[in-house]
Parts: C-alpha cells; sequence; structure tokens
C-alpha cells in the first residue's frame, strides 16, 4: 500500500477515505420530503392513515404521564427509567451467580453457574468479569455491577416530537400531533387513497433509512466538541505493528498505530477507532489537538475500550466505553453509517472528514494521508527466533514497537507483555530456549513459561504440548490446542478440528 491521501469535500458533505478512494457523504437530513424526522418513524409501503395515527399518538399517550399533553419532564423521566431498569438488568445479570448470598461474585460462581466445557466455563467467567469487574481484582460486587453502564441509544424521537409543538407552549397534545401527523402522511399518499403504495413510499425510502439510523444510533458519553474545532473520524480494524506494552490484560492483543498531526492553525477534534486493543501514538503538531477520543471493540476490565494514547498529556484524552463509538474499516458498508450515526448523535454535529482502512502503519490528519509496512521487513529483535519472526511479519510487518508503559494514557491496566501475541510470542519464546518447534504448527514446551501467548485464534492457532514435569501457563488459548502430558488431556478448537 502506497501513501494515499484524501481531502475534504467542502461543508455540504465529508470525505471519506479507505485505501485512495474518496466517497462523498452527504450529511444527513432532518426531514424527508419536508416531513419532519419525528414523524418519519412509522411510514411504510402498505401503511393505512388510521395504522399511522394511532402509532404515532400512541406513542405520545405512553410518555405523557399526566395527559395533558408531552413535555420535557415526560422526556427526562422516560430516560430516567430506562436507566434504572438498565441498572437493575446489570444487578440480575451479575446476582444470580451469587449463591453464597454475599452480594460478591468470585470467578469460581461464575465458572460454577456456566455451561459447556472446562474452557468454554472460563471462557464465559473472562467475559462477565471483564464487563463488571472495574477493578479487576477478579470479584463483581453489586455496586460494580449497578455502576456498569450499557451503552445505548438515547431516546431522540421524544425530543423531535416535542420540536412539533405549534403554539410554544412546551407541550404537544394528542389533537396537536394528530394535525401534523395527518399532513405528514397526505404529503407522501399522492393519490390521496389513505395508504402508502411502494411507488409513493420509494420517493422517500432512502431519507427515511437515513433518519432511522440516525435516531437509533447509540450515543456515547463523549466530551463536547467546540465549534471552532475540525472533526476528524479515523476508522481501522487493527494495525501492522505490535506495541510491546498491553493494555487491559495479557491476554489482549494491543497493536500500534503512528498518528502524525499536520501543522496548521485551526483545532481539531479527532475520533480514533479500532477493533483490536490499540494504543495511538501522536506526534506532529499535537499542540492543535483540542481532544481525542480512543474506543475499541475489545474491551478492559470494567467495559473500557482496551486502548491507550501516547503524545498527549491526560486531560485531552478521552477513553471511551468499548465499542461506543464502534470501529469500522470501510465507508461503504452498514458498521460506518451505524458509527459514524452514533458519534452525530453524541456530538450533535457532522464529522468534518471521515478516513477508514483495515490494517494501517501510521495515519497523518487532517489530510488522512495513509502509510504501509508492506513493502518493508521488520527489525529481528535480539534473541527472537528468526524463522518464526518471518512468519509474525506476515501479520505484522511494521513489527514491534517499543512503547514506555508509563507514558501511555489510558483507563486500563498498561503493563509490559509478558509474552508476546501468537507467532511473534513464539518467536521470542523460541529464542528464549523455553519452546522448540517439533513440526509444521506443533511446538512442545521445554520449560515453563510465565503466560500463552495471546491471540492465538484463527491461522494463529497451534498445538502446544507441555511435557510432564512443565505446568500448563495461564492465559487465553483462542483456537489452539493446548496438551497438558502430565494430566493426559487437551483441550482446544484444534484438538477438535486437526489440520
Amino acid at each position: 500500500m502506497n501513501n494515499k491521501k484524501a481531502m475534504a469535500i467542502g461543508a455540504a458533505g465529508l470525505a471519506i477515505a479507505v485505501g485512495g478512494m474518496v466517497v462523498a457523504q452527504v450529511s444527513q437530513q432532518r426531514s424527508a420530503n419536508g416531513i419532519p424526522a419525528a414523524l418519519v418513524n412509522g411510514l411504510n409501503p402498505g401503511m393505512h392513515i388510521e395504522q399511522y395515527l394511532a402509532q404515532i399518538v400512541g406513542r405520545l399517550r405512553a410518555v405523557d404521564r399526566n395527559g395533558d399533553g408531552l413535555d420535557r419532564a415526560d422526556i427526562e423521566f422516560q430516560d430516567l427509567q430506562r436507566t434504572t431498569q438498565e441498572r437493575a438488568q446489570n444487578i440480575h445479570q451479575v446476582l444470580v451467580y451469587d449463591y453464597d448470598g454475599d452480594f460478591r461474585v468470585t470467578r469460581e460462581e461464575l465458572e460454577r453457574g456456566a455451561r459447556g466445557e472446562n474452557d468454554r466455563r472460563s471462557e464465559q467467567a473472562d467475559s462477565t468479569l471483564k464487563n463488571f469487574d472495574g477493578d479487576g481484582d477478579g470479584v463483581v460486587t453489586l455496586q460494580e455491577a449497578a455502576s456498569r453502564e450499557r451503552n445505548r441509544q438515547r431516546e431522540t424521537s421524544l425530543d423531535g416530537l416535542l420540536e412539533l409543538d405549534p403554539n410554544g407552549d412546551g407541550k404537544l397534545t394528542a389533537a396537536e400531533l394528530m394535525a401534523r401527523a395527518e399532513q405528514a402522511f397526505k404529503q407522501v399518499d399522492r393519490d390521496g387513497d389513505g395508504t402508502l403504495s411502494k411507488e409513493e413510499y420509494a420517493v422517500i425510502a432512502g431519507r427515511v433509512e437515513d433518519i432511522r439510523l440516525s435516531r437509533n444510533a447509540e450515543t456515547c458519553d463523549l466530551p463536547p466538541a467546540s465549534k471552532d474545532a475540525k472533526l476528524v473520524v479515523f476508522g481501522a480494524y487493527d494495525a501492522e505493528a505490535i506495541s510491546s506494552a498491553v493494555v487491559g490484560g495479557q491476554d489482549n492483543e494491543t497493536n500500534l498505530i503512528d498518528v502524525t498531526i499536520e501543522p496548521g492553525s485551526g483545532q481539531l477534534y479527532v475520533v480514533l477507532t479500532s477493533y483490536e486493543s490499540m494504543i495511538w501514538r501522536l506526534r506532529g503538531a499535537t499542540a492543535r489537538v483540542d481532544r481525542v477520543v480512543a474506543s475499541s471493540l475489545k474491551s478492559a476490565p470494567g467495559g473500557a475500550s482496551a486502548s491507550g494514547v501516547v503524545g498527549l498529556p491526560a486531560g485531552k484524552v478521552h477513553i471511551a466505553r468499548a465499542g461506543c463509538p464502534n470501529y469500522f474499516d470501510k465507508a461503504d458498508d452498514s458498521g460506518a453509517k451505524r458509527s459514524l450515526a452514533s458519534i452525530r448523535a453524541s456530538l450533535q454535529r457532522d464529522p468534518d472528514a471521515v478516513f477508514a482502512t483495515y490494517s494501517p502503519r501510521s495515519i497523518s490528519l487532517p489530510s488522512g494521508a495513509l502509510t504501509s509496512a508492506r513493502d518493508t521487513r521488520p527489525v529481528l529483535p535480539k534473541g527472537f527466533d528468526a524463522g518464526m519472526w518471518n512468519e509474525a511479519a506476515r501479520y505484522w510487518p511494521a513489527g514491534l514497537v517499543a512503547v514506555d508503559p508509563k507514558r501511555v494514557v489510558s483507563k486500563s491496566k498498561v503493563e509490559k507483555y509478558l509474552v508476546l501475541p501468537s507467532q511473534m510470542g513464539l518467536s521470542q519464546l523460541m529464542g528464549s530456549g523455553a519452546v522448540k518447534r517439533e513440526e509444521g504448527d506443533t511446538f512442545r514446551v521445554l520449560r515453563p513459561i510465565a503466560h500463552m501467548p495471546p491471540s492465538m485464534g484463527g491461522a494463529h492457532s497451534v498445538t502446544l504440548i507441555f511435557p510432564k514435569g512443565v505446568p500448563v501457563a495461564s492465559g487465553d488459548v483462542g483456537h489452539s490446542c493446548i496438551v497438558d502430558e502430565n494430566k493426559r488431556e487437551s483441550k482446544g478448537a484444534r484438538c477438535r478440528s486437526p489440520r
């Protein structure tokens, strides 16, 4: 991949770069053919006007607690109810495993209540602890369960309805809404027969989809963006380099992307998203950065993104909840649309520029120039096995990047890897003499190792044999097969599906 650049195309839309291609995406409309967005929901081909009016007015009456019209207090109480219900659901999800009734749930209790084989039970326990165990002590307390917020959609359709208040008294009555809704339906029902045909609906279908996407978008807890700051968004799946520091626990695969901030006078609000755990290393004119938001789908204990930022003071860094906003690595798929709608709903503004790619080495902002290390060979670290390092370079052509954990701004624990991920970790272990290759993707562990190489799933999976006298290391085995000759047992997906 050569250097690629995409330029913003003006205030009417935003530029999205994938590789070197620029795709214009027009800012979302607040209405469809003049119909307010709040009245679009419910319009479908084949719908009769009576159905539509009953649905719209029924929504208002369900929230109007006093029967005097929808007002701001009704909307705020509706949002409070949803928050309370989510808190109760979180507590219930944890307390069903509290078998001794002490309002604390341990790993042992989680594994006891899980189903499946032992390794599957361990995975389920890990998942629950990662979501709820905020302090990482292996125990979920009632307070931790109650304080864990889910990524959720903020109710925006009610705000839109209240904006329809015709006389500005702060209340929207059922009669007022009925009149506006009937007018909206008739705008689409061109032949006036009281039913929306496929042809009539097709005229507004595209804009209706955009409006619904925006309304259903998750609202993330992001710091407000200054009106004067340019909002730049970048999405990636993973990266071409591995960080020597891991975020959120030794089982994560933490990648690294260099972000160069180009010289300029304007301030930047930068949103950086990824699938994998990621460290974003900022360089260049970093004084331009007003704020950086980093998110990853991979989470750390407590539910925060397993992400970190180097090169900015902590006050300018916001580590988002995992998956909010979600990652995307293409501009033309549903994931990108949902993520951008979420950012728009959270910050109440459109991005000025959006860039995306699958696995970069670095990006320059705000231009969006991308670089790759695919045409280079990473430097072999001292003490690593050269043959296995060449295999690792297929996945991470930019190699291993040294990162000081103390310099990483993150919500989660940042530490040096005990054992690096997958083939890179095998190269490290083979170079130290702790592991030797028997044949193909089968390896024998010769002496105790500090941890399993993380991220041994899919194409990275191998068979690791622990002979008698060598204890099986802790850590996630991914899809690999672990042969324990001490117990004469094997476990892992690869054992059941030999290659």
